[in-house]
C-alpha cells in the first residue's frame, strides 16, 4: 500500500543564547520510520525512533547515550511520560510499540554544556567545555541547550493534545495536525521560551533531500504572539 506522508521535517530555533558563529555545533533530531503507522486491534502499533545528530538533515553523525538527558513520550490521553531506553551504537534506533490510538509526542533533551574553538599552535580545536579549560586563542564558546521533539500519529481518530507543551525551556509547538495538511498548507507553530511565547524569533525548516550542508528550505519569524506558520512545500513517498 502507498501511503503519502506530508511534513515540515526539522523545525530549527536561534535562541539568545547561540551565537550565530557557531556554525559547528551540531544539531539535534528525532526521526522516525513511520510517523502514522498503521495500528492492530491485537499488536498495537509500532515504529522505530533514532536520532539525527550533525548538520545534515536526517542524519549526520553519531550521538552518544550519555549525551541524552531525557528520551521519552507522551500518552495523549493521560500526559503521562514514558520513559525510553535509546538502542546504543549506530544512531539510537528505538523500536516503540503503542496499544492505542491518538497523537503521541516523543520528546529529548541533550545534557547542557559548553562548546568552545580555539587556534593553538597554528591549528583549531574544538572543546566540549567552557574557554576556561583551553589555552590559545578563543574563536568561539558558547553555552548550549537542545531539545527535540517528533509527533507520531497512531490512526485516523482522536488525533488530540499534539498542541499541549512537554515543558522544554525552548519548544516548537504544532497548531495543526501535521498529518491532516496537505501540500501547499501551512503549519502553524508557537515558540515558547520558559513556557511564554517568543516574539520575533527565527525559525527554520528543512526536509530529507533539500541539501547535503547547513542549509534551510525555509526561514520565517515568528509574530508578536510568537507564531509562525511553516508552508508545506514537499512531501515524501512512502512504499
Amino acid at each position: 500500500m502507498r501511503k503519502r506522508n506530508f511534513f515540515v521535517a526539522g523545525l530549527f530555533l536561534s535562541i539568545c543564547l547561540l551565537s550565530s558563529a557557531s556554525a559547528s555545533a551540531h544539531t539535534l533530531w528525532i526521526n522516525a520510520s513511520d510517523y502514522n503507522p498503521e495500528i492492530y486491534s491485537k499488536y498495537g502499533a509500532k515504529t522505530n525512533l533514532y536520532f539525527g545528530f550533525g548538520h545534515h538533515y536526517p542524519v549526520d553523525d553519531f550521538l552518544s547515550p550519555k549525551q541524552l538527558e531525557e528520551f521519552y513520550y507522551v500518552c495523549p490521553r493521560c500526559g503521562k511520560h514514558h520513559n525510553l531506553k535509546p538502542n546504543a551504537g549506530g544512531f539510537l534506533a528505538t523500536q516503540v510499540r503503542f496499544k492505542e490510538p491518538g497523537c503521541y509526542v516523543v520528546a529529548a533533551k541533550l545534557r547542557s554544556g559548553f562548546y568552545t574553538m580555539y587556534v593553538e599552535k597554528g591549528e583549531v580545536h574544538h572543546q566540549i567545555g567552557p574557554k576556561t579549560e583551553v589555552k590559545g586563542r578563543i574563536i568561539v564558546s558558547l553555552y548550549y541547550e537542545q531539545y527535540a521533539k517528533a509527533l507520531i500519529n497512531i490512526g485516523k481518530k482522536d488525533l488530540i493534545n499534539f498542541d499541549k507543551p512537554v515543558g522544554h525551556k525552548l519548544e516548537i509547538v504544532p497548531l495543526k495536525n501535521p498529518l491532516n495538511l496537505k501540500l501547499g498548507d501551512f503549519l502553524p507553530v508557537k515558540v515558547l521560551f520558559n513556557g511564554k511565547p517568543a516574539p520575533f524569533c527565527p525559525v527554520y525548516a528543512t526536509y530529507a533531500g533539500f541539501s547535503t550542508g547547513d542549509d534551510f528550505a525555509c526561514a520565517v519569524s515568528t509574530n508578536s504572539e510568537g507564531i509562525a506558520e511553516i508552508r508545506i512545500i514537499h512531501w515524501v513517498h512512502i512504499l
